[in-house]
């Protein structure tokens, strides 16, 4: 009884004490961007407490907003240390402040790449922890590692009788979970963690049957890179072999390539230019409706195309979407110079594990105009829009379920005083679904479903009358086009020697082309005429089977084929693929690959009518062939140290089969040398085309707060046109050089966890040629003359361009916040952008490409 007295007295004395400590202290408060220790100074004036902390860790130099008025002390408090690393703790009349750890929890999970088995007992550590944080995989192959202070963190991934997985200096924020899924590959020396450490550090592709000249790419990277922007084709313009020399544009040069050779590949299927202002016949634009907040990590490749590859001649990007967060709601909201991106994720349902994820990205150059850092006329006006989602849906016994889709808007007009309108568009978008299934425990099916559709759209009218002139003139071009595709994917793995996968695709294309003219000032039968008016469908059919063979953790090689099917003509390819890597030492690769490639031209080629003299309109070809090339590539690869890399390539490209003209006056012309648009003069598949080059490649992923990439190449890029004689392709600047590097620095008083970065970078390239002007013969007929003879033989001056970004990042107890400055072009440089004949200096002027562009923007992760 005596205990039960004395425990109800020491609860009174508890509730009295507490009682005590959280007395009710009215304040008014009226802080605007006043110093977290000006508010504790206000607050120790307003009351009878004292605050207690080390400066060292508490930041305060914080700037405080707040305006209340009668309001508890303690509401004061937990508002103005609400999105701080701060606690506090009451003792008598003294507030003792805390600081507390930012940390974030990094997950994921871990699957069998070959099977897509999840690993059940593998171990996940956090390198450089202490003590050392880790986890192991349940039945379902998932992790979690809670409480893990926010920064770079490298992760490592064992499993017995599996290849050792690495991911460095990942960064975790305070913002957002982390989310890795890894693959691990089975050793074919079993019972043993194999470590190979000639993997390429993390850069290799995604695409194992891919083994040479390609390598993946993530969204960090897409971030970090000066004049990225979050683009992945400009990304890829840092990498060696690869130039951009249009400075308003995101048109890529590859090995000397024309870059309507491109494949874009999204969820595992082919899909149009996705970029925005786009034209027909192109896979560039101006630039990617493609925003970081959505892909994932993903493959880019350059030559000797995996046997999954169809319709590529010169380069492949494939895409892979993310998914959302199937635990917690997570958003992104971005605004800057170029416009506003908002993204959200989160659970549909935390039981089955499904998740959302969505981007809606809406931009526009006026404001770059109006500040004067892009010359736009008065009447001028880009904008564009995009959105993109992902929906994942697991089953318990039904495999998984995602549907997908991306869709973007852009236009550009243009008005003059009333008589002039100039409105081009270009629109996409595709939508579709994957069904993963499991079949067994070596065998993986993976199908696809998907829709997607594009419109070129083009509308120009002047009209007017004055003393010396009458215009009346109308343009339209409406090109529409959609596919329908399914793909089916089966991977086999025999052992972890033997590994199979096989698939096929087959697309519908509907199109339906317009294209019609009136000019009052031309003759009949040319003065309302129609070029395009063309309605109906065809498509493609594709498979391909690609066998792996791991002769020993040293030495593996991949043999297969690709089977392309154009219905519009019947015309059929068979394309053998074959690589090989050999890893002769513990930090050296050797690669060698081969392979058959070929690619059909956009549907206007075969459709485009030739107006005869009379009126009447011609196809000259429908009968039009597959363009084709031959890739040959060698590689070394060479480990220096754990995070620097570097690799070398030799290529050889035949290309043949190529459209030319056959009409003599039209000699010079190639398909090769066309960036987009489409050609109605008679064509032959007779020209053919010669690539080679050699590139280098030093590599320092980022690690102890810094990177950089030094690459540079040197290639030969020469075509003959149907007059048999050889010349320099457009696109043959000789060299490209590219070097680009970062530092970060952790700052702040808070344990230092935010971030300050600066990267930058440096091109410098042979440009792209032209066909010169004959100055003369211009002056004699008042218009621009072509000296077609001399076609390609010059090349324009060297492009530079030099690229700085300074960023800041600020991790709080709910947020990530960044603050970014792109500073594009940043010698101001006006690179080369073409010339014309100006009948009324009669000289020949040039037009210079864009200045210095410094973009700004503001992201917050919640």
């Amino acid at each position: 009884m005596n205990k039960f007295y004395c425990l109800i007295l020491l609860y009174l004395l508890c509730g009295t004490l507490v009682a005590q400590e959280r007395q009710d202290i009215r304040i008014n408060t009226f802080f605007h961007e006043l110093p977290l220790v000006k508010v504790l100074e206000y607050l120790e004036q307003q009351s009878d407490y004292t605050f207690s902390y080390s400066s060292n860790t508490i930041p305060m130099d914080e700037k405080v907003t707040l305006k209340e008025q009668n309001i508890s002390l303690w509401t004061v408090l937990d508002e103005v240390f609400k999105y701080m690393p701060v606690t506090y703790e009451i003792v008598n009349k003294n507030i003792v402040l805390k600081y507390n750890e930012l940390t974030q929890t990094i997950r994921g999970t871990i699957l069998d790449k070959d099977t897509q088995q999840p690993i059940f007992g593998a171990t996940v550590i956090i390198v450089g922890t202490t003590p050392l944080k880790g986890a192991t995989t349940d039945e379902y192959g998932r992790y979690r590692i809670p409480n893990v202070k926010v920064g770079r963190k490298t992760i490592r991934y064992n499993y017995l009788g599996y290849e050792e997985g690495i991911i460095p200096n990942a960064l975790l924020g305070s913002g957002k979970e982390l989310i890795l899924d890894v693959q691990l590959v089975e050793s074919v020396i079993k019972m043993e963690e194999i470590v190979v450490s000639a993997v390429g550090i993390g850069s290799q592709p995604l695409n194992e049957m891919g083994m040479i000249s390609g390598r993946s790419f993530t969204v960090e990277e897409t971030k970090r890179y000066p004049i990225s922007i979050g683009d992945p084709m400009r990304l890829a313009s840092s990498f060696a072999g690869v130039m951009g020399t249009d400075d308003g544009n995101n048109e890529i040069i590859i090995r000397g390539n024309t870059p309507r050779g491109i494949l874009w590949r999204m969820e595992g299927v082919e899909i149009p230019s996705p970029n925005h202002f786009s034209t027909e016949g192109a896979s560039s634009g101006g630039i990617s409706m493609f925003s970081t907040q959505v892909i994932s990590r993903s493959d880019f490749f350059t030559g000797a195309f995996a046997p999954t590859y169809g319709n590529a001649l010169s380069g492949i990007f494939d895409i892979n979407l993310r998914k959302g967060n199937n635990e917690k709601n997570e958003h992104t909201i971005q605004a800057g110079l170029l416009g506003l991106d908002l993204s959200s994720e989160g659970p549909i349902s935390k039981e089955s594990g499904s998740s959302y994820l969505f981007n809606y990205r809406y931009s526009t150059l006026a404001i770059l105009g109006d500040l004067g850092l892009v010359e736009m006329g008065e009447n001028e006006r880009n904008v564009f829009q995009d959105l993109a989602l992902k929906i994942n849906l697991p089953t318990r016994s039904a495999g998984t379920f995602s549907l997908f889709g991306m869709g973007g808007l852009s236009k550009y007009s243009q008005t003059g005083f009333g008589y002039k309108q100039d409105i081009e568009k270009y629109n996409m978008g595709v939508a579709g679904i994957n069904h993963d299934l499991i079949l067994n425990k070596s065998t993986f099916l993976k199908t696809t479903l998907s829709v997607s559709a594009t419109e070129v759209g083009n509308n120009e009218f002047v009209k007017f009358v004055n003393e010396r002139d009458t215009v009346d003139f109308f343009n339209r071009e409406s090109f529409k086009k959609s596919y329908t595709r399914g793909a089916v994917v089966l991977n086999k793995k025999f052992n972890s020697r033997h590994i199979l996968e096989t698939g096929i695709t087959i697309s519908r294309l509907d199109y339906d082309f317009v294209e019609t003219e009136h000019n009052i000032n031309n003759t009949e039968p040319f003065i309302d005429f129609e070029s395009f008016n063309d309605e109906g469908s065809s498509g493609t059919q594709q498979a391909f089977a690609s066998w792996k063979f791991r002769i020993s953790d040293q030495l593996s090689l991949v043999n297969g084929f690709h089977y392309f099917r154009f219905s519009f003509t019947g015309e059929q390819s068979f394309e053998p693929r074959s690589s090989l890597k050999w890893q002769f030492r513990e930090n050296q690769s050797f690669t060698a690959g081969f392979g058959v490639h070929s690619r059909i031209e956009s549907l206007e080629y075969y459709l485009g009518n030739h107006i005869n003299a009379d009126g009447t309109t011609v196809d000259n070809n429908p009968n039009l062939g597959m363009a084709k090339t031959n890739h040959y590539v060698i590689g070394y690869d060479r480990i220096l140290s754990p995070s620097l890399y570097f690799k070398t390539e030799i290529y050889y490209q035949h290309l043949y089969n190529i459209p030319v003209a056959a009409d003599s006056r039209f000699g010079w012309y190639s398909s090769l040398n066309s960036t987009d648009d489409y050609a109605t003069i008679p064509l032959v598949n007779e020209g053919t085309g010669t690539n080679y080059g050699i590139e280098m490649t030093l590599d320092k992923k980022f690690s102890r707060n810094y990177y950089f990439m030094v690459n540079g190449a040197l290639f030969e890029s020469k075509y003959k046109g149907g007059d048999g004689i050889q010349r320099n392709t457009r696109f043959n600047g000789n060299y490209n050089f590219h070097a680009l590097g970062g530092k970060e620095w952790n700052v702040g008083k808070n344990g230092k966890n935010n971030i300050f970065g600066l990267s930058t970078k440096i091109s410098y390239a042979g440009n792209q040629r032209n066909i010169p002007i004959n100055l003369e013969q211009s002056r004699a007929a008042g218009t621009q003359i072509n000296d077609f003879d001399r076609a390609f033989t010059n090349r324009v001056g060297d492009y530079f361009r030099l690229d700085l970004q300074i960023s800041f990042r600020k991790n709080k107890p709910k947020s990530t916040s960044e603050w970014r400055l792109d500073i594009q072009n940043m010698t101001n440089r006006f690179n080369y952008g073409g010339e014309y004949y100006d009948a009324g200096l009669q000289q020949i002027a040039v037009d210079d490409q864009i200045g210095i562009i410094p973009v700004l923007s503001y992201r917050i992760e919640f």
